[in-house]
């Protein structure tokens, strides 16, 4: 346990500047590969075919998994920068997983010179598409989705020719060290013939090194920390690559210091893709918690303060002409202010995931029990709607019930709830009912109310009353 005042190594390395990091990463790795190099004891290799095809494999479905999450982020922001990042990573992931992990299978010579050569071109021109991606600048594409398919097709037109052309002439190839050799080299020694793969690895080195002085450089700029760890990745993938030049471990069955670098970088990435997607949860959570107050607050609106508005405007009314309204609008208005302060708190303590079914009746009930009357339900089970639509087919029942028992002053309300050709909710009362087509008087807000909830919700609400006969409130959502 780390004890106060103190910093794991872990969260050091998180709160150093993208140029230290980049710098550290490129320090260790240059420092290992200058012991390699100078002292001939410090030999690390170990023979293992499937512990190379495995380090391949775990290399490709690294490179796999962070394509595809800047590839989301591509299709929100449509950054050129990004578009180049997803390509590059697609290059460097097919190059290891398809063209090294399998064949070390057959661990032959053909096998290998086709599969080297192959992994190679695509992992130089993955690394110049990464530099490039590193010092482009991020403008936005018009049309992403036709660039991205655009550039696709090209990368995977690309990587065919390449296969076709290696097919054809990889028996004239160098292959470099024996895949079957005995003995690893114990220093610096280059396979005669083997000129043009070291060519193409110091190439990779130069390449992955100018994308971690452009992804440091972006990363300080604009505070992107994804950027910050490609450049990390991008350095120990440069020295990985000095490394297979000074010792060509990459075609043969022995593992050495550059595959553990190489690895490494891989999982730099992989530690990158794993903040930035912690970065997304904690800005998934920000805006919920900004959807969950702006909704309340409407509620509020919407409700309590409407009622309490009027409240203060009939109080002025009232202080200046005490004949000017009748009292009972200002105890009206009161109860249901109540009654909206209630269902605020009710919002705020029930879960947003309760059941429809279960909520109706219970906000029937409460209000019932409270105003002494008596309701009877025929509410199916089981029915989902989004959490919008629940609240609002809450608030209508609860303004239908109240209407009810204070206007109508019925004994016996009837709630129905089924789920048919659309959603259908009946509140029906036994009450002296109304005139629908009179003029209804300064207390028909909640009548107002009710029609702008179902017309939100894209439904049609219905009232059906006379007097002396009861009144019916329907609300059919399709």
């Amino acid at each position: 346990m780390v004890k106060k005042g103190e910093l794991a190594w872990y969260e050091v390395t998180m709160r150093l500047s993208p140029r230290y990091r980049t710098v550290l990463a490129a320090d260790l790795a240059g420092g290992l590969t200058t012991l390699v190099m100078i002292l001939p004891f410090v030999h690390f290799a170990y023979k293992s075919a499937p512990l190379h095809a495995t380090i391949e494999t775990a290399c490709g479905l690294i490179a796999l998994l962070v394509a595809f999450l800047v590839l989301g982020r591509y299709l929100r922001t449509a950054r050129s920068d990004d578009l180049a990042i997803v390509l590059s990573l697609g290059l460097l992931a097919c190059g290891n997983f398809v063209f090294m992990a399998m064949p070390w299978a057959l661990l032959s010579k053909e096998s290998m010179r086709f599969s080297t050569w192959v992994s190679l071109i695509l992992a130089t021109a993955g690394a110049a598409v990464f530099a490039a991606a590193s010092w482009i600048p991020s403008r936005r594409i018009d049309r992403p989705g036709r660039s991205l398919a655009l550039s696709t097709c090209v990368a995977v037109a690309g990587t065919a020719l390449v296969v076709v052309v290696v097919a054809v002439i990889h028996s004239r190839l160098p292959l470099g060290f024996d895949p079957k050799i005995s003995q690893p080299p114990h220093r610096i020694t280059t396979p005669v013939g083997a000129q043009p793969l070291v060519a193409l690895q110091f190439l990779a080195a130069v390449l992955f090194m100018a994308a971690a002085l452009g992804f440091t450089r972006r990363g300080e700029r604009t505070g992107d920390d994804l950027m910050t760890w490609f450049a990390a990745s991008a350095a120990l993938a440069s020295f990985a690559r000095v490394n297979y030049a000074l010792f060509p471990s990459l075609y043969t069955q022995w593992v050495y210091v550059g595959d553990a670098l190489r690895l490494s970088s891989y999982l730099l990435l992989l530690i990158g893709a794993a903040r930035e997607i912690h970065a997304y949860q904690l800005r998934l959570a920000e805006a919920a918690a900004a959807e969950e107050r702006q909704r309340i607050a409407r509620e509020l609106h919407d409700g309590l303060a409407q009622e309490l508005a009027f409240v203060a405007a009939q109080g002025r009314a009232l202080s200046r002409r005490p004949d000017a309204i009748d009292v009972k609008y200002l105890a009206n208005a009161a109860e249901r202010a109540l009654d909206e302060s209630r269902r605020a708190i009710a919002l705020l303590t029930h879960s947003p995931d309760e059941r429809l079914d279960l909520a109706l009746v219970q906000t029937v009930e409460e209000l019932v029990n409270r105003a002494g009357r008596r309701a009877r339900f025929d509410v199916e089970e089981g029915i989902e709607v989004p959490a919008k639509t629940r609240e609002a087919l809450l608030r209508i029942v609860r303004e239908a019930v109240t209407n009810a028992s204070r206007h109508g002053q019925a004994n016996t309300i009837d709630v129905t709830l089924e789920n048919g050709d659309g959603i259908r909710l009946l509140v029906a009362d036994d009450g002296i009912g109304f005139d629908p087509v009179a003029p209804i008087d300064g207390d028909g807000f909640g009548l107002t109310t009710m029609r702008a909830r179902t017309h939100d919700l894209g439904g049609d609400l219905t009232i059906r009353a006379r007097p002396g006969g009861g009144t019916e409130v329907e609300v059919v959502i399709p």
